[in-house]
């Protein structure tokens, strides 16, 4: 069995973990209207995730962590995106990473930052993305060998929690002494690894890009490197490409649950709304009531489907996972079967939010309307990597060999 799947937690530590996860996601609730409106980062819950421990919720039991196996992380995922999916998927960034690292990292460099985010709260992003391209693109950042160490030069988008990271995790490309990226192809891919250095680093700064159409409220900015010195130990896998693809469950399965917690979120207002909603007096009917209108009852029927089936597959996967089911056999394979549940589900998510404000009807498209918001935050699911274009590349590609 893979040894980055294991169960460590009992039964009712699970289910702690998913109450912890609920309990937090009653102050996503509250706020995320808020910095959605004011489109600002949720600063304000960083020490409340700390403080609820689920910082170390991925991080294994040798460190301190809680040892939550994929399946726990995913249901925690969801119940933290049904409070609010901005907020759960800026807070999703460190947990997934956790994750990742736990099959990229030796031992020694996982004692070494694990131990502080277990007990601290210590805070990991991840800015893995290139201006051109996203993380499929090799990086454009540039590692230069100095005494003791590199220097850093480079830009960073799509850096989520990055206001809030005590370390940048990110990948660059190793160069020569001249600076100057590997104009081979081969040596530049094989060239491509991962650091991680302190936030307040001298030479890295954040730059305030984050004005997006929805999940506002990630403070997803942009990670500069302006020739900043990091030591040798920051280099903490030399081998990024592979080693992120090989644990890339952490990102799809994450990304999945946060976009079925926010298509729950939507079938559960719509059904609220819908309860008690009634169109008055109309040509032909002295009351009209939704809930009693056949389309409206389809139409929920449709939403509760797309959002069970989406379920479904994200926990038939991370048990899978959990089970060791899933081969190592065909990598292609093995990431096709991974993105699907990403693309069921935020696919599937997009329908739901469609549906919900068609039954609600015109109200549901003023602005600060619960619906309206999830419209916007859930149109950012297709972009997630691998986007929903590549990853039905990649099946039809599979299917066809």
């Amino acid at each position: 069995m893979n040894k980055v799947h294991v169960i460590e937690m009992s039964a009712a530590e699970q289910a702690r973990a998913v109450e912890t996860a609920a309990n937090l996601a009653t102050r996503f609730a509250a706020i995320g209207p808020v910095v959605d409106r004011e489109n600002r980062f949720a600063s304000e819950m960083v020490p409340e995730f700390r403080a609820s421990g689920l910082a170390g919720l991925t991080v294994p039991r040798r460190f301190g962590g809680w040892g939550a196996d994929i399946a726990t992380f995913t249901r925690c995922v969801q119940t933290l995106a049904e409070g609010d999916p901005a907020c759960a998927l800026a807070f999703n960034m460190h947990m997934a990473v956790v994750g990742f690292f736990r099959g990229m990292w030796s031992e020694a460099d996982q004692a070494r930052y694990f131990g502080p985010v277990a007990r601290e709260g210590k805070l990991l992003d991840g800015a893995y993305s290139e201006t051109r391209a996203g993380v499929i693109g090799l990086a454009d950042t540039l590692a230069r060998p100095v005494d003791g160490g590199f220097r850093i030069t480079g830009r960073k988008t799509w850096g989520t929690l990055s206001l809030a990271a005590d370390y940048h995790t990110f990948n660059a490309t190793l160069t020569g002494e001249d600076g100057r990226l590997p104009e081979d192809l081969a040596t530049r891919t094989a060239g491509e690894a991962m650091f991680v250095c302190a936030a307040d680093t001298p030479g890295v700064r954040i730059e305030h890009t984050w004005d997006a159409m929805g999940m506002r409220g990630t403070g997803t900015e942009t990670v500069v490197f302006e020739d900043a010195f990091v030591p040798t130990s920051a280099l903490v896998a030399p081998s990024f490409r592979a080693g992120l693809f090989d644990n890339l469950e952490w990102q799809t399965l994450s990304f999945a649950s946060v976009y079925l917690g926010l298509a729950r979120r939507a079938l559960r207002e719509t059904i609220e709304i819908l309860r008690t909603k009634s169109l008055g007096a109309v040509p032909g009917a002295s009351d009209v009531r939704l809930r009693d209108q056949q389309r409206v009852q389809l139409g929920l029927g449709e939403m509760r489907l797309l959002v069970e089936s989406a379920a479904s597959l994200i926990e038939t996967t991370a048990n899978q996972l959990n089970e060791g089911r899933v081969s190592w056999r065909d990598p292609e394979e093995r990431l096709a079967v991974l993105e699907m549940p990403k693309v069921l589900a935020t696919e599937n998510a997009i329908r739901v939010v469609d549906l919900g404000m068609r039954l609600v009807g015109g109200g549901s498209f003023r602005r600060g309307h619960i619906l309206e918001r999830l419209y916007r935050d859930v149109r950012s699911g297709p972009f997630h990597p691998l986007t929903t274009d590549q990853a039905m590349e990649l099946l039809g590609r599979r299917a066809l060999s």
